[in-house]
């Protein structure tokens, strides 16, 4: 279970007579896991991480499998070196431990979601899974045939399952996580994989690094105007397919991202230098430096001049 992992851990808290705050050590930022054990060999565990590194485990237990529900953020995975796969807000997804991971992370520097742990062998002898009809080791073979990974997009059934386990009184929290992962044990149990292969969350290897590459080349040509189908096409790619690409990797289109992302470098310029309004809107492609103000002022509600002038000041309160 987590206690068994080798996911380094900075502190280990219990902040219940049920529940274990782990605070995890292993990532560039802070990374949060409070487990509860429901069941013999079934965990609960809540996690929540504002970084982009995720926490290793190397253990990869055979005889592990792990279901995760994405609240908010993203989690990005290479697997068997040939493709990616995402987890997005709502998604739910179905894999082994010991699923080989090429490369994984938190691609926007957050993640919160709740995720459900079973160790295969400690939960095989459980009475009331058996009274329920619950059997495991099908779970494991539904899982094999579909390459030890399935990710279920979200869906009214997923979202009632998952949203309830959330908001939950400290004085039945134990008692209604039971029923809650006796529900989704019957609910996957009664879900087809193979139906759910042919994915829009996995994509090639090459296609991600592609885009990704992108991504790089436009926030290092942040002053410039760019043609975005010349640019698909420099790098061999579809243009159809980077927008849907990037959008599905990032949330947002890519042309909406290289909008926010330069004025959120300007933000920064505003307050780390002393350039001037004109040399700012320059630097990030705006020649009229009317423009790039209104730009600004949609964006963060206050000018470039006011946002300057806002924290500077609080800054002197500090």
């Amino acid at each position: 279970m987590l206690e068994d992992s080798n996911v380094l851990v900075r502190k280990i808290e219990r902040i219940h007579p049920f529940e274990v705050r782990y605070d995890i050590d292993d990532v560039d930022g802070s990374g949060r896991m409070d487990c509860l054990t429901v069941y013999s060999g079934i965990q609960v565990i809540y996690n929540r991480f504002d970084c982009f590194k995720t926490p290793s485990n190397s253990k990869g237990n055979k005889g592990h499998i792990e279901i995760n529900h994405c609240l908010r953020g993203k989690y990005e995975g290479l697997y068997h070196k040939s493709y990616y796969a995402y987890l997005s807000p709502g998604d739910l997804s179905v894999s082994k431990w010991s699923l080989e991971r090429v490369y994984d992370s938190f691609p926007l520097g957050y993640y919160e979601g709740v995720e459900i742990l079973i160790d295969l062998e400690k939960a095989r002898g459980n009475p009331i899974l058996s009274h329920f009809h619950i059997d495991v080791d099908e779970l494991e073979q539904k899982l094999m045939l579909s390459d030890n990974l399935v990710v279920l997009k979200s869906t009214q059934q997923i979202q009632h399952i998952f949203l309830e386990m959330y908001e939950i009184e400290e004085k039945i929290k134990l008692d209604y996580l039971k029923i809650k992962v006796l529900e989704l044990l019957l609910f996957l149990l009664n879900t087809d994989f193979k139906m759910l292969r042919p994915s829009n969350h996995y994509y090639p290897r090459k296609q991600i690094e592609i885009v990704k590459e992108i991504k790089k080349y436009l926030s290092e040509h942040r002053s410039q105007h760019h043609d975005f189908q010349k640019l698909a096409d420099a790098y061999h790619i579809n243009i159809h397919t980077l927008r849907k690409t990037f959008k599905d990797i990032y949330g947002i289109s890519i042309y909406r991202w290289f909008k926010e992302y330069r004025l959120e470098y300007s933000s920064r310029l505003l307050l780390e230098t002393d350039w001037s309004i004109l040399e700012i809107a320059n630097q990030i492609g705006y020649s009229n430096p009317s423009k790039y103000a209104a730009a600004f002022a949609k964006y963060f509600q206050m000018t470039p001049k006011q946002y300057r002038k806002f924290h500077m000041r609080m800054d002197s309160f500090e």
